[in-house]
């Protein structure tokens, strides 16, 4: 891989994140040389991301190369979604974590799950698995309303009975709490929150907010119930996530088993000299 370089496909789009100096300065070479790759035509440049603050380079956004509409269908597994190549998080959509919902979904079906609690929902991915999987009361929860609506969009696009969905703008932490002074479970829950820890220097004080949202779903899961929980802070490793979740257990009074690790789709490569490039990591719980 090339560091400071972030190219994800959506169709017949590219869309490129030049996030450091040596990136920076190739990147001409670099965008034809990914057309050439592809086949493709159309570059979208991302290059929004607070690394460049870093190197000291400015905010760009554009096409790089040539033009059109930045609204994008796509498909992923059974279902349809869309995204705006020009909006949104990183470059539009979190491909890295495709595989993990095609997992949820199949795991909704198998435990035959009917509640589920989709944290930090952005536009609602983990939501359509979880009515793809057949569960008949899903709520997302973000503290967006534009991913919201997003997230009702994909609903309907994808022909599922839209009185199955609840879209919630709030805030997780507090909407955690009030679910469990209201007495309300799920059979599944899943934390897919933002990055608490860009470094390893904001260790401490993610572990905190990771153990404490950890915490609140496990006492308000069904016995028996699922928790997918994920850390994409590259400050946070995997075995320090796998603690992490055990004390928030342990402070729940409650244990699960693991029921699968998880990780970022094949497509994102980790290398044996960069466990950074280990950013995305998760763990598949069922509430003993």
């Amino acid at each position: 891989g090339l560091p400071g370089l972030v190219v994800d496909r959506y169709g017949d789009t590219l869309v490129a994140q030049f996030g450091s100096t040596g990136a920076e300065r190739w990147k001409g070479s670099i965008a034809d040389a990914l057309l050439a790759a592809t086949g493709l035509t159309r570059l979208y440049e991302r290059s929004d991301a607070q690394a460049r603050e870093w190197e000291g380079l400015p905010v760009q956004t554009g096409w790089l190369r040539g033009e059109g509409a930045t609204a994008i269908t796509i498909r992923e597994h059974d279902w349809q979604l869309t995204l705006d190549v020009a909006e949104g998080h990183k470059t539009g959509y979190y491909l890295d974590q495709r595989d993990s919902r095609r997992r949820f979904a199949d795991a909704v079906k198998q435990y035959g799950v009917k509640s589920v609690l989709n944290c930090f929902s952005y536009t609602g991915g983990f939501s359509v698995a979880a009515l793809a999987g057949g569960a008949s009361e899903v709520v997302s929860v973000d503290s967006s309303g534009p991913a919201l609506e997003r997230a009702k969009a994909h609903v309907e696009l994808n022909g599922f009975d839209t009185s199955r969905h609840q879209a919630w703008d709030a805030d997780v932490n507090a909407t955690l709490r009030r679910c469990l002074q209201e007495g309300r479970r799920f059979d599944a829950i899943v934390l897919d929150p933002p990055k608490f820890a860009p470094t390893v220097a904001h260790a401490e004080r993610a572990a905190r907010a990771y153990k404490d949202i950890n915490r609140l779903a496990f006492m308000l899961l069904n016995d028996g119930g699922l928790l997918y929980t994920f850390s994409c802070s590259g400050g946070i490793s995997p075995d320090l996530f796998h603690k992490i979740v055990a004390g928030a257990g342990l402070d729940a009074g409650v244990d699960g088993y693991i029921v699968e690790r998880l990780s970022a789709a094949a497509d994102h490569p980790q290398t044996v000299c960069f466990p950074e490039g280990d950013y995305l990591k998760g763990l598949a719980l069922l509430k003993r």
